[in-house]
């Protein structure tokens, strides 16, 4: 039995290889999961941008010059050295593009259980959590599939909606909402649109103009713009820009644009992380990093509320993701390798939502 993985070079994000090794041996208080299927996103292409930055390659370590990107998914525990957890308990978590994982679960309870391997510690701790599947009363098997690609991206948009709320939008009278094709972005547009009653703020997609026509089928945004058309397109009215694109020279162009009309820039992912400009020196741009958000959030409100508002909002989200997103596996580490490239340059169809199946 073989442990199958997607190898990434830290500095050189083109280079990958597949790797072989032995499924990992587990010692006493320890257990093995089957990773069963993860969605690719370029959430992960982020995490591999970041990688260093935001200590995302510690999370699955491999031998230098190599990391392993995490992904978000299922795994089912196939051996158990701890008296806690049985085997065949089914979870929802982060893993490693890779066929196996052992943890050394600790917190246990109903819901599920954390990591406290060495490596892990220090690091984000919604990162290291492993929900039970039987516990998770948001899992409906009709939308799997559509959990790991959603759930990720509409904890980050959810947990930005609420942090521009209590900030009262800083005075802003639009939010613009760059890569505005990109799920983040379709999350955030989803829970400004049905908030927009109470905010009264108008929702402003821009996109490229491959994509106009889909950014325009969601009805999210009340208008929608092709990059090269902001100047002449864009009210110059106060704004907020919540930046999906990791555009800089776009941003500072923007900025400038819009002078005192700009009221914060939001950065919260880099689809174009071959941007040539750096962030340092964007006008009223502040980095939003979810996990802390949400530490937040369940000191302020408690993890039953914030988990209740959180998935009822996320459930209604996948109701209408349905509609727009197709699932579409990805059965080897061949086609695997040759999507994570195409996520690489940006060659992501926005209506497909990709599932890789672990043999």
């Amino acid at each position: 039995m073989q442990n199958h993985s997607l190898l990434i070079h830290k500095t050189n994000l083109y280079q990958i290889e597949q790797q072989q090794t032995a499924v990992p041996d587990i010692q006493d208080g320890e257990v093995l999961f089957k990773v069963e299927k993860y969605a690719l996103t370029t959430n992960n292409i982020t995490y591999a941008v970041s990688g260093f930055k935001l200590k995302y390659w510690d999370f699955f370590p491999a031998e230098d010059p190599w990391g392993i990107v995490p992904v978000w998914g299922f795994g089912e525990v196939v051996a158990s050295k701890h008296p806690e957890v049985a085997v065949g308990e089914r979870c929802y978590g982060y893993f490693p593009m890779s066929g196996y994982l052992c943890i050394q679960p600790s917190n246990i309870n109903a819901f599920g259980f954390s990591d406290r391997k060495s490596h892990r510690q220090g690091l984000a701790p919604i990162y290291n959590y492993y929900s039970k599947v039987a516990a998770d009363p948001s899992f409906k098997p009709e939308i799997e599939d559509y959990m790991p690609i959603i759930k990720p991206l509409f904890v980050t948009s959810f947990l930005i909606y609420h942090f521009l709320a209590e900030e009262t939008f800083f005075k802003a009278e639009q939010i613009v909402l760059t890569s505005a094709s990109s799920k983040t972005a379709l999350a955030l547009a989803f829970m400004l649109h049905k908030n927009k009653k109470a905010d009264q703020k108008a929702i402003v997609g821009l996109t490229s103009r491959r994509n106009i026509d889909f950014v325009k089928s969601t009805a999210y945004y009340d208008q929608v713009m092709a990059y090269e058309d902001y100047p002449t397109e864009l009210a110059e009215t106060s704004t907020v820009i919540v930046d999906f694109a990791g555009k800089t020279e776009m941003l500072a162009a923007m900025g400038t644009h819009l002078g005192d009309h700009l009221k914060h820039i939001a950065l919260i992912g880099i689809t174009d992380w071959k941007s040539m400009r750096g962030f340092k020196g964007l006008p009223k741009a502040e980095f939003f990093f979810a996990p802390t958000h949400a530490q937040q959030k369940y000191k302020s409100w408690g993890v039953e509320k914030t988990n209740l508002l959180l998935n009822t909002d996320m459930v209604q989200f996948i109701g209408d993701s349905q509609q727009m997103i197709d699932i579409t596996p990805v059965e080897s580490l061949d086609r695997l390798s040759v999507l994570y490239l195409e996520m690489l340059d940006g060659k992501v169809d926005p209506k497909k939502g990709y599932i890789v199946q672990v043999p």
